[in-house]
Formats: C-alpha cells, sequence, structure tokens
C-alpha cells in the first residue's frame, strides 16, 4: 500500500508540475550560462582582434625600401629604415599600434573636441582649449614651417593613417565603446600635443590671479614672505651667477637616523610634563573640512630631476646622466620607448605618442634629459572694457576694438554650441568680470611658439651641434643636461623667454598702457649653460639655477629646493657611481621639510605639553624617525599632517576659508623661513609663541588623520593610507572598468618634497640613466607599458618595476638587442602597378 501510495503521488498532476518546472529552471539555466559564456567569448574575440599585428609583413603604400620593426618582451621596438622618411611613417604606423586612441584623445584635448565623445561633462574643459586658441596656433606654426620639418610631420601622419586604415573595425576598445572612429591623421596633431604639454608645464594664468588676491587681502609685507623667491642660501644650488656665501651649519636632518624604527606607543615619559602649560586649540573644525595641502602648489604644472657626472665620479670613467620627468599619472602613460635606426640617425629613448623621433635619449654619442625651468613666459593682462560697447576697451587712453573669434562646439546628445572668443591685443581673454577682463600673452600661442626642434636632438653628436639645436627651440623652457662619450658634460637652458618694460610681479598687470609690455626675448647667448665644471657635476629639480648676478629675469616660481639638496647631498664625494646608483637616488625618499618640523617638534615639546595624549605618544618618539617618506611610516604621517596643520593655523587668520588659494611652489621655503626666524608679525591670535603654534598644530594633525582615516586606532595611520597613487585611465575612473583600466588608489613611498616627487596623481612618468661608457648597461622605465590595449602584454608590464624603483635595462647594440627579439614585423612598399 505504501509503494502505491507514493507511485501515486508521483503520478498525480502536482507531481508532473514539479518535475517539468525542475527540467525548465535546469535548462533556463544551462542556456543562461551558455549565453554568458558565448558574451564572453564573444567580447574577449572583439577586443582580442584589435590588438596588432606584431610579426609577419604588412604592406605600408608609400614606402621606398622595406623596413623592419622588432620588439623584445616589453613591446619596445627597434625600426630599421633605409631613410628618415620611411623611418617616420614606420614610426607613425607602430606607435598607432599601440597606442592610436591615446593619440586621438590627446590631440582632441588640445583641440576642444572633447565633448564631441565625451557630451556635456567634458564641455568646460573644451571652452577653454578654443580660448587659448591651440588649433589656431598648431596651424599656424604648420603654415610656417620649413619645409624639411614639414615634410618630417607629414611622413609621421602617413604613417598613422594607413594603420588607421588598414584597421577598419579593429581598432582599439575605446571606439568600440564610445562608437566613433578617429579622423585621418596631420601635422597640426603633433603639435596640438606638444601644446599639451606646454600648457601643463608653463600655463599658470589661474595662479597669478590666486596670487593677486591672496596679496591683495594680505597686505604687500606679508605677501612678500609668502612669495619669496629666494631659499636661505644653504638650501639653492645656481648653475650660473654668483652663488649666496654659505651659512653656517648644514640644512636640517637628524643627527643620528635611527637604524631601526621607533615604536609608535613606546612610552618615555618627559620630566614634569604635567607642569608644563598646555596649548592652545586650533581655530579648525571638523566642519571646515580635510585640512587643504597647501603647499602642493605644482597643480598642474610638471617637475622632475636630472643630473649628470663626468668620469671622474663613475666606476668606468665616463659620464653617466639621469632624468625622471615628473607629469600627471594616466593609463596610458605619456611617454612610448624605442630605438630608431636609419642613415644618420641611431637613437634610443622617449618620445610621446603622436610625436616624432626621441624627445629624451642616447644615441651612438650623447645622452640628454631635462627637467622644467619655469621660466616665466605668460602675462595676465586686465583689460578695462566699456560698459556701453562690450567689444571695446581702453589703449593708452583710447578705445580699441576687440576681435571675435567664433568657434563651434560638438556636444554628443545634444544641439552645437556656439562660443565667442574675445581677443585683446594682448591675446585671449580667459576671465571677465564685469567690465574687467583677464587676457593673456603666452609665448606658446605667439607666432612660432610651437615647434619641432626638441625632436630633432637625436641627430645632435657633440655639443656645439646640440646646443645649436636648443637655440632654435621656442619652448616650454627646459634644463638640459648633456653627456657625451668623449667625457664632456653640460648644461644649458633655451626657449624664448620675455623682456618687459616693468616687471609683473607674478601677478595680473594693466593692460591698458604699454608699461609691462614685452620688449623682447633673453638673447639666447645670455640665457643660462655650463660646460664641463670643475667639480664635474650638474644637477636640476625645478629649483633656482641662478643666483643673484644673473642679470635676465627668469621668474620667481622656482619649485621648493629640498630635491635639489638631497641630489647634490647624495652626490657629494661620491666615487665609482654606476647607473644602479642613479636609480637609488632617483628614487630616495628622505624629506627635508618633515624633518625640520620633527626638530621644531622636539623642542617645543620641553615648553608645551599637548593637548591630545597620541599627540604626546608622537613627540616622546619623534627624533627616532628617519628622515624617510617611507609607506609604513606613521611617523612620516603625523609630520606631514603637523606641516600642514602649521600652514593653515598661519594662513587661516589672513585668509579665513580661503586659505586653499595659497598655491606656491616654494610654500615649503616660506614655512621653513617662518620656523628658523619665528617672525611675530605671523604668529596667530590666541598664541603666545611658537612653541604653542606647533604643538598646536601637532594636535590638529592628529584630530585630522583620524577625521581623514575614518579610525582611531593609530598603527593604521601609515603613511601609505594617505598618499594612494592613482593611474585612472579615461574610461577607468570607477566600477569594473577602473579595475581592469586603472591602477590603484595604491600606498606609494616619497613626498612633494622627496627626489622621489610623489602625490597621488603626480610624479616619476619615466625613469632613465644613460651610460655612457656602455650604452647597453643604460636603464630606461616608463610607469604602465608600451601598449595602450589592456589585453597586451605590455598594458601595465613595467609597473611593477617602476613602482619598487627598479631599472630596467636597456640594450642598444646590434647584439645585445638582437638576443631579446621576440616579435619581428616587416613592413613592405607596396608592389608596382
Amino acid at each position: 500500500m505504501h509503494c502505491a501510495s507514493r507511485d501515486a503521488t508521483l503520478e498525480s498532476p502536482s507531481g508532473t508540475t514539479v518535475r517539468t518546472s525542475l527540467r525548465f529552471l535546469r535548462f533556463a539555466f544551462a542556456a543562461a550560462f551558455l549565453l554568458a559564456v558565448v558574451a564572453i567569448l564573444t567580447g574577449w574575440w572583439t577586443i582580442r582582434r584589435t590588438l596588432p599585428q606584431l610579426d609577419g609583413s604588412a604592406v605600408l603604400p608609400g614606402l621606398r625600401a622595406e623596413v623592419q620593426v622588432q620588439r623584445d618582451a616589453l613591446g619596445v621596438p627597434h625600426i630599421r629604415a633605409q631613410s628618415l622618411e620611411d623611418l617616420l611613417t614606420a614610426q607613425g604606423y607602430v606607435v598607432a599600434q599601440d597606442r592610436l586612441w591615446q593619440m586621438d584623445l590627446l590631440r582632441r584635448v588640445a583641440a576642444g573636441e572633447l565633448s564631441e565623445i565625451f557630451g556635456e561633462v567634458a564641455y568646460d574643459h573644451d571652452v577653454e582649449s578654443r580660448t587659448l586658441g591651440f588649433a589656431q596656433a598648431a596651424d599656424a606654426a604648420v603654415a610656417a614651417m620649413p619645409p624639411d620639418r614639414r615634410a618630417m610631420l607629414d611622413a609621421y601622419a602617413r604613417g598613422v593613417n594607413l594603420y588607421i586604415e588598414q584597421r577598419g573595425g579593429r581598432l582599439p576598445v575605446e571606439f568600440l565603446l564610445l562608437r566613433y572612429k578617429p579622423r585621418p591623421w596631420a601635422a597640426r596633431d603633433t603639435l596640438l600635443i606638444a601644446a599639451n604639454l606646454y600648457k601643463e608645464l608653463t600655463g599658470f594664468w589661474n595662479e597669478q590671479m590666486l596670487r593677486a588676491e591672496v596679496s591683495q587681502v594680505v597686505g604687500p609685507e606679508l605677501a612678500n614672505d609668502l612669495y619669496a623667491a629666494t631659499a636661505d642660501s644653504r638650501w639653492d644650488h645656481p648653475l650660473v651667477g654668483l652663488a649666496p656665501e654659505p651659512v653656517k651649519g648644514t640644512p636640517a636632518r637628524p643627527a643620528k637616523p635611527a637604524r631601526r624604527p621607533a615604536k609608535l606607543l613606546e612610552d618615555t615619559p618627559l620630566e614634569h610634563a604635567a607642569q608644563l602649560p598646555s596649548a592652545p586649540s586650533s581655530q579648525w573644525s571638523p566642519a571646515d573640512g580635510p585640512l587643504p595641502v597647501l603647499d602642493d602648489g605644482f597643480r598642474g604644472a610638471g617637475g622632475s630631476n636630472n643630473w649628470v657626472v663626468n668620469g671622474s665620479r663613475t666606476s668606468s670613467g665616463h659620464p653617466l646622466l639621469a632624468n625622471d620627468t615628473h607629469l600627471t599619472f594616466t593609463a596610458p602613460c605619456i611617454w612610448y620607448l624605442l630605438h630608431l635606426t636609419a642613415p644618420g640617425w641611431n637613437v634610443k629613448g622617449f618620445t610621446f605618442p603622436g610625436g616624432p623621433l626621441v624627445v629624451i635619449g642616447h644615441n651612438e654619442r650623447i645622452a640628454w634629459g631635462f627637467t622644467n625651468n619655469f621660466a616665466d613666459v605668460l602675462d595676465v593682462y586686465t583689460e578695462s572694457f566699456n560698459p556701453l560697447d562690450p567689444l571695446a576697451y581702453r589703449v593708452n587712453g583710447e578705445w580699441q576694438r576687440a576681435t571675435v573669434r567664433h568657434e563651434v562646439i560638438r556636444v554628443r546628445g545634444e544641439a552645437d554650441r556656439n562660443l565667442d572668443v574675445i581677443l585683446t591685443r594682448h591675446g585671449p581673454v580667459v576671465r571677465r568680470d564685469g567690465n574687467t577682463g583677464y587676457a593673456i600673452r603666452w609665448t606658446a600661442t605667439d607666432p612660432g611658439g610651437l615647434d619641432a626642434s626638441y625632436f630633432l636632438l637625436g641627430g645632435a653628436e657633440n655639443w656645439d651641434e646640440f646646443r645649436a639645436i636648443l637655440r632654435e627651440a621656442p619652448g616650454p623652457a627646459q634644463n638640459a643636461v648633456y653627456a657625451d662619450v668623449d667625457g664632456n658634460i653640460g648644461y644649458i637652458m633655451s626657449a624664448r623667454v620675455p623682456t618687459r618694460r616693468l616687471p609683473t610681479g607674478g601677478i595680473p598687470v594693466p593692460g591698458d598702457t604699454d608699461d609691462h609690455e614685452w620688449t623682447g626675448y633673453i638673447p639666447r647667448d645670455a640665457l643660462p649653460q655650463l660646460y664641463n665644471p670643475p667639480e664635474g657635476l650638474i644637477a636640476t629639480a625645478n629649483a633656482r639655477v641662478v643666483g643673484p648676478d644673473y642679470k635676465w629675469y627668469l621668474t620667481d616660481n622656482w619649485m621648493a629646493p629640498y630635491r635639489t639638496t638631497r641630489i647634490y647631498e647624495l652626490l657629494d664625494g661620491r666615487k665609482n657611481l654606476r647607473p644602479e646608483d642613479f636609480i637609488q637616488i632617483e628614487t630616495d625618499i628622505y624629506s627635508y621639510p618633515q624633518v625640520q618640523i620633527a626638530q621644531e617638534l622636539a623642542k617645543a615639546r620641553r615648553k608645551v605639553r599637548a593637548a591630545d595624549p597620541r599627540t604626546s605618544q608622537f613627540l616622546r618618539i619623534v627624533t627616532k624617525w628617519d628622515g624617510r617618506a617611507a609607506m609604513d611610516s606613521v611617523m612620516m604621517s603625523f609630520l606631514e599632517f603637523t606641516r600642514r596643520a602649521l600652514l593653515y593655523n598661519l594662513l587661516r587668520p589672513r585668509l579665513g576659508a580661503n586659505v586653499d588659494k595659497y598655491a606656491w611652489m616654494r610654500a615649503g621655503v616660506f614655512l621653513e623661513k617662518v620656523l628658523r626666524e619665528r617672525p611675530a608679525r605671523w604668529l596667530p591670535p590666541g598664541f603666545h609663541n611658537y612653541d604653542e603654534l606647533l604643538i598646536s598644530s601637532a594636535d590638529l594633525a592628529v584630530n585630522s588623520m583620524s577625521r581623514e582615516s575614518h579610525t582611531n586606532d593609530v598603527p593604521r595611520w601609515e603613511w601609505g593610507a594617505f598618499n594612494q597613487l592613482r593611474m585612472f585611465h579615461p574610461l577607468g575612473r570607477e566600477g569594473l572598468l577602473r579595475r581592469v583600466l586603472s591602477i590603484g588608489p595604491m600606498p606609494i613611498s616619497g613626498s612633494i618634497f622627496s627626489v622621489k616627487q610623489i602625490a597621488r596623481t603626480f610624479g616619476p612618468s619615466m625613469r632613465f640613466v644613460a651610460d655612457l661608457s656602455n650604452f647597453d648597461g643604460s636603464l630606461m622605465n616608463i610607469t604602465m607599458g608600451q601598449s595602450g590595449q589592456y589585453l597586451s602584454p605590455n598594458y601595465r608590464d613595467q609597473f611593477d618595476a617602476w613602482y619598487e624603483g627598479r631599472g630596467i635595462p636597456s640594450r642598444f647594440s646590434p647584439g645585445a638587442e638582437h638576443s631579446q627579439v621576440v616579435h619581428t614585423l616587416r613592413l613592405l612598399p607596396a608592389p608596382p602597378p
């Protein structure tokens, strides 16, 4: 009966329904799984087919002879051609294989065409780019270019366009995601990309306006302190002009670095600590938001390190040269590595996607590298417009008519927008407040401001030829270091640097008179240069390069001198230097300003008691810190936040909630001088002395760290928790695409003051060491990888070496390079008809 009943139940209508439902669910799950697999495989195949051809052969119509492209495991190509024209065409083709979408994006950035692919979110950026007029400047530069240089850019463009034509619908995935195709490449596009770098390195009109606002609020005396052009003589290392006499003593540093990291909660109580007076509390409150990084004044600016030593300091008896350029982090990175060979050319190094030949590197005879000089090549003029006529502005007591340039900006998903750019005699009006307009004159957009000179350096064979090429470069102004196989070393800064009737003081000046007009440029022979100095060492790191006896004005907006000082300190007295020693210097994380804060806090704690017991714990061991901005250092976090709090406490009484308008690259110099001299004019109300200010700032730092980290667990306040590296792809800022396309956030060592200058989105964009005794011993490294396509094995295969500070060998001789070849592509001319 039991079995019969069970069978009857199974055969019931409800049992049949259950079994049918289970079969349906199993089928549905299987189908869904199969569809997911098919979708994944289809997506993978769709993206995979966009990867370039690396082996075999391809026909490039227009080539005169076969070109060979050999790549190593890192994807670094060696392009061999029988003529310069074929070499450039092949270079355009090969770089487009790896970076075509980045190239298209960069030219759109400068031309103001981002809204066409991204929509409304990019509109304000396009307005700025159109206002600056880079597209017009690039067109004018191409039209005025000597025929041989125009032919060079045209040959490169031909190679890019051949790649676009041949790929059809198999372009990089970004084109597929954004549903558009690139327009043909043109000579102007190379200059547009160069204009982006020009802007990052010299485009500081907003900083001038901020400086004017701050100066007006605080008055001339305090403004002179805030914007001091010179540092204490022990910091600056001018290369030309009479250097100031050194003062007694040495730069601040720990007297005896700790051999082992001190335990944060080590208890070493101060005698009679309870009897010390407490410091007043700071004016900061959590409602004010996080402490601003006030002297992160290079916002948008490019820094760098370079140095060169002669054979008296090296193990080989030949020069060594180092360069690491500090730029905004991007994914893919701004640099591309390659080796180019043709009659008269054998050069290896770094170029930017969209640019021909090599910008930084070496050939068979010489090596060179750059840092930004920050020469003042842009002025802001306040123009007085007629209230009754918006296009009439005053010039020497009379009304003059401004011109208007009409622009049309395409915005994805919307109707086109019209933009009228107003141009005065000085240049475009970048801002207008009522009847006052702010117009800029800038060497970048002056006639002849964009040029291809830097690309030609790989053809120089000696110092005279190197200088001759740089003499033609209009800018941006760079500190170039040089070495050659004959043992010579040198330095030259060359660019168009304006001379003015009256100095501007680094702020906007009246444009209605001729008082501040440009009168010409500093003569090229008068620009700073140095050849074979007796000490056998030249180093620059964006700090002052001219002494007080240099008669011409370059700028007062140098970067803080701490990196330069540290480089000289690490090289002082050193012999038998090798390339790996230079990499160690490039990745050095000692940070002077925090060391000074540590020393001042050690003295102040003996006079003032901290209000927060966590501050007291830090102060007990502050002298044991080794001065290194290591990612696992809690003490570095405490000292950096104390430094920020000090600046905040000094500036808040003067600037109120607008303290972040103080954006000055030498703010660290201001703070160092205030702590050294302790002037009464800067002591904030409510504080009796600077010791109280220091301890109160340390309390504020602890509160700020707790708030920003969202934890009271002090050991979790490691520097890497606050110093988070970000290398974001334009499409990879959030979600899955960020994990796939971007790097970070992730902890990283270093500070804005260490030789390894690092911030969240700014730092060493490459590392280069040239060994003039044997170029096979040179080192070259970019941040991520050669390819801009994430399915390529070369998308981020250099990142680990960059992150860990390991130099990557860069072979140069035929035998050494041949042993590393993993791909060979033959580029063939079209057969005769």
